[in-house]
């Protein structure tokens, strides 16, 4: 007891000895450029894990350390990482550390492109990046309409909360080609096979940045990463800790109101995100008569009971993390609650209430990772709106005033059932060679689809089981086979999906190093689209007269195939049960960093396709042509004693297919405080097989795409930027389904109209309070076009947004 005493005494003098001995880090954190202080920036000491953030003044304190040797670690979203030594004395320490702007692009970190960090500049595939300060400095509705600049994109914009992408060609009102991902884990719908787009629970305050692979990636990706992968990249309590509000208010009665929160507590961390958003949405052109779906009745007069356009968004994630030595863990959930208007090809639908909800866990290592992801969607009281006007119109025909027709009746009678699941697992493993300074990347994942439409737009109405499992597994192989000169990239993958045979995607890419920064890419890459449930198993008996056609039709889904006769019940054309779509493409492509001034991006590609899956197409018109089940014997499941009713749109594979194209881009930096950004993005059609008595399919997408941007910040006054950009894209034949511009658009020559659009961003970081002002003019012009057919006319849309900024919640 004696001796237990002597060591306490001893500690307890010893102690202040000790504090002595002990400094305290401090600092500030300013930006390199301005000299302004940054706020909310990271500092970590990497050798004892201490970490903080910077005050409002951009000061930090870390501590108490005994001297020696630390590294210090400085991080901020939109600036480059600062990595720095510092000799710790007795005596306190005061530094001041400068960040610079991430300005330019080649030094970009990117990730999508092989599973494996990298530089922009040296990766073997086409890929844009979106970064959280170009967020900061892009208007319109959604974080999603920053990617409307991005070099080889189609970008469709439908609303202020309906944006979508493609790329490459034979874009569609129901797009699945494009894989949608979220820190990896994919983010489609179950039922349909759409990227979740605005439905995605994410809060813009917390997107760290948005990759873009651009061109077939199955390799790695599998299924429908058939034109690319979109990989939304979010922050972590590390990145960014602390609270973040946004509030946002404009035309069109908006009010948008985000929410971020993060913070860490030693090895744990956490983070709360939420956003809600309400709007009244831009009408279609009721002069057009796009949007009366063969009727004298407009879409808009079959909504005034329910407040017209007016559209709404509520969104809530919460993640936990916890760091192991290099192991770190999280598991978290999202839900998202939307109402809005939906384009698809027979029409659009009146989104009410739809649900997206996921859970999910993932276990990280520098060599392994491993994630299990459930989403599932109810689409609550959505319903085809274009069904709707069909049949008040019928009504109004048969003498009943349109005020007295039962719309809620209606809209019941037309709603449909969405409460489909997906499972979606992976194990990857990744390790370095001993030899060529290699890499492996290997992994193995599952999607487990479950269905539910309760048979309102699938065929599941007695119970039908439409479940599939697609199973893959993957390699890849990165070697320089010459130091700092050659590198390969090559791999390969083998999916197997429950009701189709073995798929392989092989991909290959060398890139030579001509000069240091200049680096010319040769690549070969296969890919597939597996039919989705939605082609193989949609089930709407629309028995609605199409104005276009003068047939009635139904449209089902292809998953067995259908015989087509002839009124005297001669066979006129089968068309066999789709089968996988495929593309084989061969890329060339150019990437030079002309020192710290210049970034050049070029790529031309050529692309193969075999069993191309068209959208929706009509095959028999129930008149002059009846559609009967792959027996030949049973007419499609309409009444057989009314012929009328036996038309058919459906899906299938037409024969081949060849897409030529090239993009190239052009970023300058004149000085610190300009950027200068162009691209040109040029696409054709080479050649196409007809098969099953088709026409030729139109690539549904502009031939010609011109986009630029310049950006000035912090001439004559600090803390602000102005960002203008314009994009121009050539007419265009559309044909999806229902929409048709060569029968809809004939005073446009059948092509959707050329289009400018320019968009005006303004901003200004008020000094060391965390305040930042945004002002947004998109179309500033007020083009009244449209970018696909069938959206409202974009007219022009102003708002005003406030971020307020408060650092800290790290201990």
């Amino acid at each position: 007891m004696k001796r237990l005493l002597w060591f306490c005494l001893l500690g307890w003098l010893g102690s202040p000895f000790a504090l002595a001995q002990s400094v305290w880090i401090e600092g500030q954190v300013q930006e390199a450029t301005s000299g302004a202080a940054l706020p909310g920036a990271n500092v970590v000491l990497v050798e004892t894990g201490q970490g903080t953030t910077t005050d409002v003044d951009g000061a930090f304190r870390l501590g108490p350390v005994s001297p020696g040797r630390y590294t210090l670690q400085v991080s901020f979203v939109g600036y480059q990482t600062r990595t720095q030594v510092v000799q710790v004395d007795t005596a306190p320490m005061r530094l001041t550390l400068t960040l610079a702007p991430a300005l330019f692009e080649a030094e970009a970190v990117v990730v999508t492109g092989t599973r494996q960090t990298e530089k922009l500049l040296e990766a073997p595939v086409t890929i844009e990046t979106i970064t959280a300060a170009d967020l900061t400095r892009t208007g319109g509705g959604t974080f999603l309409s920053a990617l409307a600049g991005l070099k080889g994109i189609d970008f469709v914009d439908a609303g202020i909360n309906a944006q979508g992408i493609s790329a490459r060609g034979f874009n569609s009102q129901f797009n699945t080609r494009m894989l949608a991902m979220t820190d990896g884990r994919v983010a489609q719908l179950p039922g349909t096979g759409l990227p979740q787009g605005n439905f995605l629970p994410t809060a813009p305050l917390d997107v760290k940045a948005i990759e873009v692979v651009v061109g077939p990636a199955s390799a790695l990706y599998g299924p429908n990463a058939h034109t690319g992968v979109v990989n939304v990249i979010t922050k972590d309590p590390w990145d960014e800790s602390g609270l973040s509000l946004a509030a946002r208010t404009g035309e069109r009665s908006l009010i948008d109101i985000t929410g971020r929160a993060a913070g860490t507590v030693g090895s744990w961390g956490w983070k709360v995100t939420g956003q809600y958003l309400e709007a009244d949405d831009f009408e279609p052109s009721r002069e057009e008569g796009l949007h009366n779906y063969g009727t004298t009745i407009f879409e808009g007069d079959v909504l005034r009971d329910l407040g017209g356009y007016s559209i709404r968004s509520a969104k809530l994630e919460g993640f936990l993390y916890y760091r192991l030595g290099p192991w770190q863990a999280k598991a978290g959930a999202g839900y998202s609650s939307n109402d809005n208007f939906g384009l698809t090809n027979n029409g659009r639908n009146h989104i009410r209430g739809w649900e997206v909800q996921y859970q999910t866990v993932e276990v990280s290592h520098p060599n392994w990772y491993a994630q299990f992801t459930r989403t599932k969607n109810d689409a609550g009281r959505t319903y085809q709106l274009n069904a709707v006007v069909q049949a008040a119109a019928a009504q109004v025909a048969a003498g009943v005033p349109l005020e007295q027709v039962d719309l809620g009746a209606l809209r019941e009678a037309s709603k449909f059932v969405d409460r489909g699941a997906l499972l979606d697992g992976e194990v990857q493993y990744r390790q370095s060679l001993p030899f060529l300074q290699g890499r492996v990347v290997a992994g193995v994942q599952v999607r487990r689809y479950l269905p539910d439409s309760d048979g309102t737009f699938l065929a599941d109405a007695g119970g039908e089981d439409l479940s599939a499992t697609e199973v893959g597994g993957y390699a890849q192989l990165d070697l320089r086979l010459l130091p700092d000169r050659l590198r390969l990239v090559t791999a390969a993958r083998i999916d197997r999906h429950t009701n189709y045979s073995t798929q392989f995607s092989p991909k290959a890419a060398l890139v030579y190093t001509v000069l240091p920064g200049h680096n010319v890419r040769f690549g070969y890459n296969r890919a597939f689209k597996s039919p989705t449930i939605l082609e193989n198993y949609l089930f709407i008996p629309i028995r609605r007269f199409d104005i276009l056609t003068g047939y009635y039709v139904n449209a089902f889904g292809n998953r067995d195939g259908y015989v087509v006769k002839d009124a005297s019940g001669q066979v006129v054309s089968r068309v066999e049960g789709l089968e996988p779509e495929q593309v084989d493409a061969l890329e060339l492509g150019y990437k030079g960093a002309f020192g710290t001034r210049a970034f050049v991006d070029v790529v031309g590609y050529y692309s193969w396709y075999r069993n191309f899956i068209s959208p929706l197409t009509l095959v028999a018109d129930g008149f002059t042509t009846i559609a009967y089940e792959a027996d030949g014997t049973t007419p499609v499941r309409a009444p057989a004693s009314d012929a009328l009713f036996n038309g058919l749109l459906t899906y299938l594979n037409f024969g081949r297919a060849e897409v030529a194209g090239l993009d190239a881009g052009l970023t300058l930096y004149p000085s610190p405080y300009v950027t200068l950004s162009g691209s040109v993005s040029l696409i054709s059609l080479r050649s196409f097989t007809e098969t099953a008595g088709q026409s030729e399919l139109p690539l549904n997408v502009p031939e010609t795409k011109l986009k630029g941007n310049v950006t000035v910040r912090n001439v004559g006054l600090q803390g602000y930027f102005a960002s203008l950009s314009a994009r121009y894209q050539s007419a265009y034949r559309f044909v999806s389904g229902y929409w048709n511009s060569e029968t809809m658009l004939p005073g446009h020559d059948g092509k959707v109209p050329a289009r400018t659009v320019l968009d005006l961003t303004l901003g200004y970081q008020v000094p060391r309070i965390g305040l930042d002002l945004t002002l947004s003019i998109s179309n500033l012009l007020d083009n009244e076009g449209y970018d696909v057919l069938g959206a409202p006319v974009r007219g022009r849309f102003i708002w005003f947004g406030i971020t307020y900024h408060l650092a800290g919640l790290r201990y």
